[in-house]
């Protein structure tokens, strides 16, 4: 199972500000392409946009309420607590109402008198979405109006005719509540009138009938008395409950330990010393068994005494129950006797005391009715405008609208607001290798070089990988490394070429190196040939042997056609150096082709005669380079592995994903590659952390074909 590293995990994964910065900068085109559309655009939006006046006006919401003149009632009431007038106006409604689709489409009738009312309200809805309310603060009663029209004259009357529309429809309203109100008034009133006559009667006849004087004083004491004997037996009652609660659980075996109520309120001294001594007791008892048994004579002595308690409890409680139910029962006759007492002429008195209940509410009722009346009457008299107007409506000459600046600097934001947010998530969405810090946040794997792609798209890139796949012998140069060619990817090589050179040993001794990727595309072919140059180029002599034996990239490069490995290794050849081929030009540097494509080539790699074939050139030669078949893909890599002494892994950056970083250490880890070092390909120069180096210095003289 392979092994989780945690040690190297980032979480920098996103980008940051000067990361961004480089990014953006190197896109810089993008941006004059994204200003460009967005200014053309705003400059059409402006040519096109009719110049707008805007005309304001502001008045002042009246807080009044109708029948105010009148002054109060006796209670202090006004007349809109019976919801039959207009309460103190609420400036926010307002605001809505001078709005409102009501007001609006009376407005455009008075505009266009033959408008159908489907025809009113869309033109109404056309003036709503240019007209605009508002207050100066929250306790204002000042409403602000603008109004957005082509010509300032008929947004000023516009403003006018809203104001004045508004008036007389809250006018409209205030003579209609008005009316019904009084009309309610008046009905209620001759229905009160009736009753109230009819009660007074009622009252005469039945005291002349019983002959009754005074019967409240005599009622009040028995009642005074039955109240209390009521409460009294309220009390006791409670008592005798808790006290019978007490005793059930002192009955009760399977609460032998549960600890008894106190403060119960059973008015009982000694019962409540006995109830708390039980309790300390029982919590005494309970820490103790949590360090000993029940078998302990302490325990024991202790569980006697708690029984001997909760029976001079129960005993206690008892007597307390039998002399709560004596006075229990003495109470109730007594308060019996004043109930009878009370009782004795209780038709007189219900009947008495309901009618003459009746007679207050009534009379109550008609004097409230009176006056309101009276109020009403008076604020028929008196009805204003719902607003008054402050300022009236009024604009300059000058349009105020299309904002050309505004607009103007919107697209200009706009503009580079919209690549940059596409090159951050662009980024932030890139889940592959970007650079050799995401490796290097990720793993403690060696990187040992870049080699930068600068100018070469790509989808050029992929057509011309698509065409090497199909015929191998056809496509761009892929030798990019020229002996006293300074640029930038020269320069990437010779950096690698040094490390190599480093790693490698005494002559003969570790200095054979397999080169892979996790999949194909990675660019290890071109790592592999390039390499080989370089070496060359400073005169040690390198070979460069192809071990894919599936598809001979090597071999194509190079225009070898004649025997090589294959044939070497299934026994059609018994020396390997006349199997070499000596490119011109390079007199170090030594190719070993495929030679004849095998239908078994993972046999032919597991045999005896690839150790053998490694041992006899490992002396000739001071560096020696296998281009081998992506390792996700093919065994081929492993067998060969096993004879090479050390492991260029090729990361091709954009390829390559980032949460396999990991699972390449962890293989690593396992024992699956020899000295593992990485070699990071096709990193963008103009991309994260590509201006940092100095790539952009060679951009325009490097075209890559990797």
């Amino acid at each position: 199972m392979k092994k989780t590293n945690t040690k190297h995990k980032s979480s920098e994964d996103f980008l940051s500000l000067a990361d961004l910065w480089m990014v953006c900068r190197a896109n810089w085109r993008w941006y004059v392409v994204s200003l460009m559309v967005f200014v053309l655009t705003a400059g059409y939006v402006l040519g096109t946009q009719p110049d707008i006046f805007t005309s304001e006006a502001a008045v002042l919401v009246r807080q009044e309420q109708q029948g105010k003149t009148a002054g109060r009632n006796a209670t202090g009431e006004d007349f809109s607590d019976i919801g039959l007038v207009q309460q103190k106006t609420n400036v926010e409604n307002v605001c809505r109402e001078l709005s409102s689709l009501k007001v609006l489409s009376e407005v455009a009738r008075r505009f266009h008198p033959g408008m159908t009312l489907k025809e009113r309200i869309k033109k109404a809805e056309s003036l709503r979405a240019c007209l605009k309310t508002s207050m100066d603060n929250e306790r204002s009663t000042i409403i602000n109006l603008s109004f957005k029209d082509l010509t300032i004259e008929h947004a000023n009357q516009v403003l006018d005719t809203i104001i004045s529309v508004y008036n007389d429809l809250s006018l409209e309203d205030k003579n209609q509540i008005t009316a019904n109100a009084s009309r309610f008034i008046s009905d209620r009133l001759a229905i009160v009138e009736r009753e109230l006559g009819n009660v007074d009667d009622s009252i005469a006849s039945f005291k002349t009938l019983h002959h009754i004087t005074d019967l409240d004083r005599v009622s009040d004491l028995y009642l005074s008395q039955q109240s209390q004997s009521e409460a009294d037996i309220l009390r006791l009652s409670n008592q005798r409950a808790m006290a019978v609660f007490i005793l059930d659980l002192l009955r009760d075996k399977d609460s032998e330990y549960q600890l008894l109520p106190t403060n119960s309120g059973i008015n009982n001294v000694v019962a409540e010393a006995q109830i708390k001594e039980h309790n300390d007791r029982v919590l005494l008892l309970r820490n103790s068994l949590q360090s000993t048994t029940k078998r302990n004579p302490l325990i024991r002595r202790m569980e006697g005494e708690i029984a001997e308690l909760r029976r001079n409890i129960l005993t206690t409680i008892e007597n307390q129950v039998k002399t709560l139910d004596i006075q229990l029962q003495a109470l109730t006759g007594y308060s019996d006797e004043a109930g009878s007492k009370i009782a004795s002429n209780p038709g007189q008195m219900m009947y008495l005391t309901s009618i003459e209940r009746e007679q207050k509410v009534m009379e109550s009722l008609y004097l409230y009715l009176l006056q309101k009346k009276e109020e009403n009457e008076i604020s028929m008299t008196y009805n204003s405008k719902a607003t008054q107007i402050i300022d009236m409506p009024h604009g300059s000459d000058k349009p105020t609208g299309p904002n050309r600046k505004a607009l103007l600097a919107a697209a200009i934001l706009a503009g580079l607001f919209v690549p940059t947010l596409a090159f951050f998530i662009r980024e932030n969405l890139n889940d592959t290798v970007r650079d050799k810090f995401d490796i290097e946040h990720h793993s403690s794997l060696p990187l040992i070089g870049e080699v930068p792609l600068c100018a070469l798209s790509s989808g050029r890139r992929r057509l011309w990988q698509r065409l090497f796949k199909s015929r191998p012998n056809v496509g761009p140069n892929p030798f990019v490394v020229v002996e006293g060619k300074q640029d930038v990817v020269n320069e990437a090589f010779r950096y690698i070429r040094t490390n190599v050179e480093f790693m490698t040993g005494r002559q003969g001794e570790n200095n054979v190196y397999v080169i892979t990727s996790n999949y194909t595309g990675s660019g290890k072919t071109f790592v592999c040939l390039n390499l080989a140059l370089s070496i060359a180029i400073k005169g040690s002599r390198v070979l460069c042997i192809d071990g894919d034996l599936r598809h001979a990239s090597v071999s194509h490069a190079f225009g070898c056609t004649g025997p090589g490995i294959a044939d070497y290794l299934g026994r059609q050849a018994d020396d390997v150096e006349p199997l070499l081929v000596y490119p011109e030009g390079y007199s170090s540097l030594a190719v070993l082709p495929v030679g004849t494509i095998p239908p078994n080539p993972t046999e032919l790699l597991s045999g005896d005669r690839m150790k053998m074939l490694l041992d006899h050139l490992r002396p000739l030669f001071d560096i020696i380079l296998i281009d081998c078949p992506p390792v996700e893909m093919l065994a081929d890599t492993d067998i060969i592995n096993v004879h090479a002494d050390r492991t260029l892994f090729v990361v091709r950056a954009g390829l390559f994903q980032r949460s396999h970083i990991g699972d390449l250490e962890n293989d690593v880890q396992d024992g699956r590659y020899k000295h593992l070092s990485v070699i990071l390909n096709a990193t963008r120069m103009s991309g994260r952390y590509g201006g940092r180096y100095g790539y952009h210095h060679y951009a325009n003289h490097y075209r890559s074909v990797h």
